[in-house]
């Protein structure tokens, strides 16, 4: 029986949800048909990496100055194997909200990504930002959008928006500053008492205190909860908001799209790459618009971007696989390194 070509995929913690829950996608039969996965923690704070016997191996944690030594001493003790970044955090407006140094926080940037045969890139935008910032091109940077378990996402049925009910804005995800919950709240208190939405938010995180403070007694606001099952949540949705202040990619609004809810989202990261007839882009930080989209939601063609918004993305497992097969099996055929690109 011939042995298939190992893929090990690095995580510095195994109880990252996001990341972890996104390497299932590994477990498909059209990939695991041509490759042997693993998944290993490490401590990229460590000098000294572990040797590993794979032919590629996929990094998953942010680099920095400080995992800059571990990832060089990857690359020297598994010089065998070809080395692929997958950028998960950083993007342009990532950047603009936390970094003061930003030559520095560059020149580390293109000091890692020589370690790297590939880098991929999350969304479009964040491919164009790495090429400005950091001189990151093709052909070591590939953009291969993020992909999660949707399961009965595309079993939901349509919302009927019913002229009889009010339409239920859904929100959900880590209660933390970065996501701008916060902004649906404030605009929602300041619609009249006639107003036709409501607003549904789903979550958990340290900011879920001061969210429902700021909600009140506004009875047209609901917590959902921690979102176990996003079909469920989805289900009792009309349409979706992410007013998010950075977004690499956005995977709410994939699953929102998967759902045939319509999006309303910030311009940021892979958000408006998303977009097309599937909904709109909303200015979150101009609480007018903010309150005008809510007062004109029912006015709007939802039915048109219910059907736009699912049927964009019903061959997402797909499309995520096929890129994947297309980038480990030029990395196994043609093993000469790109590192100096």
């Amino acid at each position: 029986m011939t042995k298939l070509p190992k893929v090990v995929h690095l995580l510095d913690d195994l109880s990252l949800g996001g990341v972890t829950r996104s390497l299932e996608l590994f477990q498909h039969p059209a990939l695991k048909r041509h490759y042997d996965f693993a998944t290993e923690e490490v401590h990229p704070d460590w000098s000294i990496a572990p040797k590993f016997d794979a032919a590629v191996i996929v990094v998953h944690f942010s680099v920095s100055w400080k995992t800059l030594p571990f990832l060089y001493s990857l690359a020297a003790r598994n010089s065998r194997s070809s080395l692929v970044l997958m950028e998960h955090s950083y993007s342009r407006e990532w950047e603009g909200l936390y970094v003061s140094e930003k030559a520095r926080f560059r020149s580390m940037l293109k000091l890692a990504h020589k370690i790297f045969d590939r880098v991929i890139c999350v969304s479009d935008a964040q491919a164009l930002w790495l090429q400005e910032v950091a001189d990151l091109r093709e052909p070591k940077r590939e953009v291969i959008y993020p992909w999660s378990d949707m399961q009965g996402l595309v079993q939901l049925s349509r919302p009927h928006f019913s002229l009889k009910e009010p339409i239920t804005i859904g929100a959900y995800g880590r209660f933390v500053e970065d996501k701008g919950l916060e902004r649906l709240i404030d605009a929602m208190n300041l619609l009249d008492d006639k107003n036709e939405v409501k607003l549904l938010i789903g979550g958990f995180g340290p900011d879920e205190d001061k969210l429902k403070r700021l909600a009140g007694s506004n009875p047209n606001i609901s917590f959902y909860g921690p979102v176990e099952r996003v079909d469920d949540f989805l289900g009792q949705c009309d349409v979706v908001a992410v007013p998010s202040k950075f977004e690499s990619y956005g995977l709410v609004a994939t699953e929102a799209r998967l759902a045939a809810r319509p999006i309303f989202v910030s311009g940021v990261g892979g958000l408006s790459e998303q977009v097309g007839d599937s909904g709109l882009i909303i200015d979150f930080d101009d609480r007018v618009s903010v309150v005008k989209w809510m007062e004109g939601l029912r006015h709007m063609p939802l039915i048109s971007m219910s059907v736009a918004a699912r049927e964009a993305c019903l061959r997402v497992t797909e499309q995520r696989v096929e890129a994947w097969l297309e980038i480990l099996t030029d990395l196994i055929l043609c093993p000469a390194s790109l590192k100096a690109a």
